[in-house]
């Protein structure tokens, strides 16, 4: 189970990966494991990878907490390169991301179905802010225009520490809002993505079980 932690604190503390508060909470380990080649979207990247290795990052260490305003993610994971300035074409920036099921539930293999629509916050260390992205099952990602999250990452010793954050109140359709307030209970997931292994879109490391997530009110 993910607890998130009601705690007084300021946003911008919440939001450095080394802010004090993060310090007194305790992480969660979430094994993750490499998507199945199957379930990749197009048989050129099947065959592609299929002598090739992804989505070795073993775990994500989550830590969770909120100041009755947002709710934040803290994600922390070992990664012997930082890559967060992508180059070319070839080259790849890290990346993590936290699914939650708009509704109650939703298949993860699948990235939703038509009437189970999930949501994902990608964060990137060459973008801005994390993206807002919503599925409806395969092939059927598409990044929202308007973005409510925020988020920081810092690199140091062969480890990311990221966190990523969302106000419970968005003024964005129902449709697209994962549900969120203290006291509630519902579901979330998390992936790795590394770039120094060309890493993107469906290749990446997840848990592919749904997590309790527990919000203290």
């Amino acid at each position: 189970m993910v607890t998130v932690a009601r705690v007084q604190a300021a946003t911008d503390d919440l939001l450095d990966p080394d802010g004090a508060p993060w310090r007194r909470l305790q992480s969660q380990r979430i094994s993750l494991s490499a998507t199945p080649l199957s379930l990749q979207p197009s048989e050129y990247v099947q065959n592609k990878w299929a002598s090739l290795r992804h989505g070795e990052t073993p775990e994500v260490r989550v830590a969770a907490a909120h100041n009755r305003e947002s709710i934040f993610f803290h994600l922390e994971w070992d990664d012997a390169t930082d890559d967060s300035k992508p180059n070319d074409m070839a080259d790849f920036p890290d990346q993590a991301g936290v699914m939650l099921p708009i509704n109650n539930d939703a298949p993860i293999t699948e990235m939703g179905l038509p009437d189970q629509p999930v949501n994902m916050w990608l964060w990137r260390p060459d973008l801005d802010r994390p993206l807002y992205v919503t599925a409806a099952g395969r092939g059927t990602t598409r990044r929202q225009t308007e973005s409510p999250l925020s988020g920081r990452g810092v690199w140091r010793d062969g480890a990311w520490r990221v966190v990523i954050s969302r106000p419970f109140n968005v003024g964005l359709p129902a449709a697209l809002v994962v549900p969120l307030a203290p006291g509630m209970t519902h579901k979330c997931t998390f992936a790795v993505w590394q770039g120094s292994n060309k890493e993107r879109g469906g290749l990446k490391a997840y848990q592919p079980v749904w997590q309790p997530l527990e919000i203290e009110a």
